[in-house]
């Protein structure tokens, strides 16, 4: 009787370390899927323009802009704390033109050809918080009004902040929307100085305000 209280017991330690020896590759599953997820880092930024966007300048109502297919490749710069720096090549950026085929004034009545506003991006570049999805991009533009051959004024300077909070001009003002999916809404209002062209400077009666809102996506690689 004492051998066989003896045998139970043995039997009964041994089955405790095949338990835990058991358990312990699933433990070191999970470590090692937590590790790899952690050592992941984005290096390139494709930005993406979508078609709800619009644009003001001066007194003139807000035109409605579709700049479905525009935008370009930046590089991703780890800050830390969950902030990105991004910096966007201009020379591949591409943002559409105003034209009749992609503005319309007050959603009803389209810019008359030829009437063309080409927007050519100098530089774009700044900070998305990735915890609370804000973005502030340092944003500078040469705006070229033409008609056709008949009027080529010289292109109006674009300085500002395309933020995704508010921004407030001296007459012209709008709010962004926080980046969700890596999706949300960029604004930012400028003053536009004169350009020394008397039709355009009295015709904008510049100098005054301009405003963007750009409706994008951020892709990220």
């Amino acid at each position: 009787m004492a051998s066989l209280r003896l045998s139970a017991t043995c039997r009964h330690v041994d089955r405790r370390p095949l338990a835990r020896s058991a358990a312990a590759p699933t433990r070191r599953t999970v470590m090692v899927a937590a590790q790899a997820s952690a050592a992941q880092q984005y290096t390139r930024v494709r930005l993406k323009t979508r078609q709800d966007c619009e644009l003001a300048v001066s007194f003139y109502p807000r035109f409605r802009y579709n700049a479905l297919g525009g935008g370009g490749w930046g590089t991703v710069t780890d800050l830390g704390d969950g902030k990105l720096h991004l910096s966007f090549d201009t020379s591949v950026l591409v943002i559409p033109d105003m034209s009749y085929r992609t503005a319309t004034l007050m959603g009803l009545l389209p810019i008359p050809p030829p009437l063309n506003i080409a927007i050519r991006p100098v530089s774009l570049e700044g900070i998305l918080d990735q915890t609370t999805g804000e973005v502030n991009l340092n944003f500078e533009s040469d705006f070229y009004f033409t008609a056709g051959t008949i009027y080529q004024p010289p292109g109006l300077k674009i300085r500002t902040v395309l933020t995704t909070e508010s921004t407030r001009g001296r007459s012209l003002s709008a709010s962004g929307r926080r980046l969700v999916d890596n999706s949300g809404v960029l604004v930012g209002t400028a003053t536009v100085e004169a350009v020394g062209d008397v039709f355009m400077d009295n015709f904008l009666q510049l100098p005054n305000d301009a405003l963007a809102v750009m409706s994008c996506d951020f892709v990220f690689e």
